[in-house]
């Protein structure tokens, strides 16, 4: 008699950890997967807890929220649910561990990357033992007694301990320090980098070959030309810090564009990378706390390694260059263009003169150049045109009026923007002969833009003197429907105008000038490879600490016989001879 008014409360707490439990364990694996993810966050006793308690309690509420209706209905499949719901668990916990392993390859250092894809394996052999356990006792109908149910709270904590035990084992990779490299200059050509967001040889080919790209087919003949191989996931700072550093994102240490607050693991400290597909930013933290900038640089990118050569350079447009660096003579940065803040360029003298040269109307643009796009082009075509006109026309004037810069770097986002909305289009006319009107006048609209920025070319090459070298590259192209959109497209036969970023489509690398060779096409270049090729190119020696490696066979044999490949261990220690 005396046991039955327990029977109640033995309810309640049956039915309260079987809702509890697997939302508490799929917190603790979030924790752990954060602290993987971000392996700059500090991973002590507090932290840890703080995330584990945090996580853990949220999703532990959300569970019971959704469980606990069920479970009080029909009491019976507390217990019952309990090792198939923590089976799902430790299933889903797996599978998000493997893909961020996979999908985040190049932003990790190895060393976390390798014990991440261990603990998804010891994770994935918990959920195998668990489902097995299930199966064995639905085909046998045997209800779970108290070894069964231990054996899958045993594999929950085991989960737990093994993502917590191999992330704790990590010990981020400190190198010696460098060597004082001395450098003594040299001659040099004049340098000129155009970056152009999205540019596609997918585009390019085809309309030279029609002979819409006069400049183009130029570079095309008398010099070299390439895809540019980019990286995974699709991330606009960490891809431009890539190519500007010739080092991969989880050594240059830029893995995002902006950053999380992520105060309630560690108090100041920030996410610089979110699970993958989890919408984390939106309820995991309690929102953005910035942007990366220069400062989050950890090493030297192309331009400050020319600066302290003393090689003169201007940057216009190109990220993370901001707040300017001073020993970069001229530096108007992608943030200047933004919001035309004194603050974002250097020297401030030329803030004044810079800002005459911005398109504020579409009435500014040229009549000519806006009937290539029809009688009423879009506000997307005209504000594409509007940003590129005034880094074009800043560029022209910086180049006649500053001879004295021997490496130009020039970044125009306006494609980009227009890729996103027509490529689709352009993609089924130039490519399946669609010919609606919607595809047709999307393709015009890619057609003339690249017609705009083959003048805008042509222009910087004959203001440059010689000796010269041209380098335009773009770090990811752009690519038609896929997936879904594609399968729609199929069934509806009507193209898709809009463009692709999501597939990884490769960028482009185009060489012209002093030692490049003619008409040749790279077999293989990485976007790692652009800097160190630059180094090159102007006499400069290679870091032996860089990832890429000069693209030689962009060179003609007699550069390569007069100028040989020379090194230095790095260039964090730099030293200039006086």
């Amino acid at each position: 008699m005396s046991s039955t008014p327990r029977q109640p409360q033995r309810r309640l707490v049956t039915i309260l950890l079987s809702s509890f439990l697997p939302g508490a364990l799929a917190g603790t694996q979030l924790a752990g997967l954060l602290f993987f993810l971000n392996p700059h966050l500090p991973f002590d006793f507090m932290s840890v807890l703080r995330g584990v308690s945090f996580y853990g309690a949220l999703f532990g509420g959300v569970f019971m929220l959704l469980l606990i209706p069920i479970y009080w209905r029909w009491p019976a499949k507390a217990r019952r649910w309990l090792p198939s719901v923590l089976t799902a668990v430790l299933t889903v916990s797996a599978l998000v561990a493997w893909l961020n392993a996979f999908h985040f390859s190049f932003f990790l250092p190895p060393g976390i990357h390798r014990r991440l894809l261990k603990a998804a394996i010891w994770i994935s052999l918990a959920a195998v033992v668990c489902f097995y356990t299930i199966l064995v006792h639905r085909v046998r109908h045997r209800p779970y007694g108290r070894r069964s149910q231990a054996l899958f709270l045993l594999m929950a904590f085991i989960s737990v301990y093994v993502a917590m035990e191999r992330r704790e084992a990590f010990r981020p990779y400190t190198p010696p320090a460098p060597r004082p490299t001395v450098f003594e200059g040299s001659t040099r050509p004049k340098l000129c980098v155009v970056a152009i967001e999205s540019a596609t040889l997918d585009a390019i080919l085809p309309l030279e070959e029609q002979g819409r790209l006069p400049f183009f087919s130029k570079l095309l003949q008398n010099g070299v030309h390439g895809r540019l191989v980019t990286i995974q996931p699709d991330r606009r700072s960490a891809l431009w810090a890539t190519l500007s550093t010739g080092k991969l994102p989880y050594r240059h240490g830029i893995v995002g564009d902006d950053l999380y607050d992520a105060g309630h693991l560690a108090p100041g400290q920030a996410f610089s990378l979110l699970p993958l597909g989890l919408a984390f930013e939106r309820w995991g933290t309690t929102g953005k706390v910035g942007s990366v900038d220069r400062g989050s640089l950890r090493i030297r990118p192309f331009w400050e390694i020319l600066g302290l050569l003393e090689v003169p350079t201007a940057l216009i447009g190109w990220p993370l260059t901001s707040p300017p660096d001073g020993r970069v003579p001229i530096n108007l940065s992608d943030r200047f263009f933004e919001h035309a803040d004194v603050s974002m360029a250097f020297p401030h003298e030329l803030v004044e003169r810079a800002r005459l040269f911005r398109i504020a109307t579409a009435e500014e643009i040229d009549p000519a150049l806006r009937s290539r796009f029809g009688q009423q082009p879009s506000d997307t075509v005209l504000g594409a045109l509007m940003e590129d006109l005034w880094r074009r026309d800043l560029g022209s004037f910086l180049l006649d009026q500053s001879p004295q810069s021997d490496a130009f770097l020039v970044l125009f986002p306006g494609l980009k923007r227009l890729s996103a909305e027509y490529f689709g289009g352009f993609s089924a006319v130039q490519f399946e002969g669609a010919q609606n009107e919607e595809a047709l006048e999307a393709a015009q609209i890619i057609s003339a833009y690249y017609s705009f920025l083959d003048d805008l070319l042509r222009r910087y090459w004959d203001m440059l003197p010689e000796p010269k070298l041209m380098a335009v590259v773009s770090t990811h192209g752009v690519s038609g429907p896929s997936g879904w959109q594609e399968l729609s497209r199929r069934l509806t036969r009507q193209p898709i105008l809009k463009g692709s970023f999501d597939d990884g489509a490769d960028g482009v690398l185009m060489l012209m000038g002093e030692g490049v060779r003619q008409n040749h096409a790279l077999r293989s270049s990485q976007l790692v490879d652009l800097m160190p090729t630059l180094l090159y190119g102007m006499g400069l020696p290679i870091a032996r600490d860089l990832d890429g490696v000069v693209l030689t066979d962009a060179f003609d044999q007699g550069f390569l016989a007069r100028q040989p490949l020379t090194f230095v261990p790095s260039y964090e220690a730099l030293t200039v001879p006086e």
